[in-house]
């Protein structure tokens, strides 16, 4: 039996605007601060749509304290009843800081971070992503960075899941190819990273499987096609199914490793956390060999064509491998032993040790 649970209402819409304004009265939210970047602020021409006094865009590709505290700072001056988030996973991860912070009013980030009781009030929320990777609109955490003590942190409540969220392949036509592929790597990664779960079931596995099927097949036509609709409708489902996947068990090895990736060489998530899939893949491919049959199958791929199309998909547009992206090779060492996050490594099928994951570093090194 399957202990699968995920609450939130999922919306595919072709018309995001005419749905969102829709949903705000639906939910009887009378006050929403809207969360997004700069970028969508103005590539969306969000100041016409809202009160501008109600947008907070201030933050950047890794939604870190500061951040969050301009956020909270900007919510004090103002009283607001619900949130909506337009964006990628650094606007959406920071508008569940602002959803807890609405609940329980504090204005600690730390102290956000490690509440873990019940929230007074339920405060309700409408998540629209314009990337097709993140999921952060189907999951109950966030991710927060401290940067002065290069650490990653998450904020996780049951009361955290969105309400709704809204899916519109128009809100991501517009991405840079290169974002794109980095994005739906991601998607990738949590697919694959909630089947080598510890915590895998049925049903996260069944979602898992569906997820990573769509990404292989539509792939490498958003390389040729980055302005069909189609395609960008097709991926951005993709990633919220690879979200419900993986809202149920965490990820594993792969983001345990991207984690000082990103803080010390400012690798972007989505290419930090599928550099190391290949790897995986292999070490942990005899405890998985059902799903990856399937997922074969599905697809009418060899498990070596399996491997070749997951390579092939961001070639020629993101550098894929850690010498490109300035890393010294006598640091394979530290970054290894600070690949251990807890709650991230050991949901990982194999346990590996600090020499395991320094041998894939070696392996992910250059293509030579």
């Amino acid at each position: 039996m399957s202990n699968y649970f995920n609450p939130v209402r999922i919306i595919k819409t072709d018309n995001w605007l005419r749905e969102l304004n829709f949903r705000i009265n639906d939910l009887k939210i009378s006050a929403p601060v809207i969360i997004t970047s700069p970028g969508n602020r103005k590539r969306l021409n969000l100041n016409s749509k809202f009160d501008s006094d109600s947008i907070f865009s201030d933050v950047g590709s890794n939604p870190n304290f500061k951040d969050c505290t301009n956020a909270l700072k900007f919510c004090q001056k103002n009283m607001f009843d619900g949130v909506v988030a337009i964006g990628g996973g650094s606007a959406m991860d920071l508008a569940k800081v602002v959803m807890a912070h609405l609940s329980l009013e504090k204005t600690d980030i730390n102290e956000l971070i490690e509440y873990k009781g019940s929230f007074p009030q339920e405060i309700p929320s409408i998540f629209l992503p314009t990337t097709h990777g993140t999921a952060s609109e189907v999951t109950m955490w966030g991710t927060v960075w401290n940067m002065e003590e290069e650490k990653k942190y998450s904020i996780s409540h049951q009361s955290l899941y969105p309400s709704l969220a809204i899916l519109d392949g128009n809100l991501t036509l517009s991405l840079p190819l290169d974002i794109s592929i980095s994005t739906m790597m991601d998607a990738l990664s949590h697919s694959f990273e909630s089947i080598w779960n510890k915590n895998a079931n049925p049903t996260s596995t069944d979602f898992a499987i569906s997820a990573i099927c769509s990404i292989l097949e539509n792939g490498e036509a958003l390389k040729k096609n980055p302005s069909d609709l189609k395609i960008r409708n097709n991926l951005l489902k993709s990633a919220t199914v690879a979200g419900l996947a993986f809202s149920n068990t965490t990820t594993a090895a792969a983001h345990s490793m991207s984690y000082p990736l990103t803080i010390h060489y400012g690798i972007p998530h989505g290419v930090a956390s599928s550099i190391s899939l290949l790897p995986l893949m292999e070490i942990n491919g005899k405890l998985i060999k059902e799903p990856l049959d399937r997922i074969c199958n599905n697809n009418e791929l060899t498990y070596d064509e399996l491997k070749q199309t997951i390579k092939d998909i961001p070639k020629g547009v993101v550098p894929y491998t850690l010498d490109e992206w300035g890393i010294p090779e006598d640091q394979l060492p530290t970054l290894a032993a600070e690949s251990f996050t807890k709650g991230r490594m050991d949901n990982n099928v194999v346990d590996l040790t600090e020499d395991d994951v320094l041998g894939i570093l070696k392996e992910l090194y250059s293509d030579q």
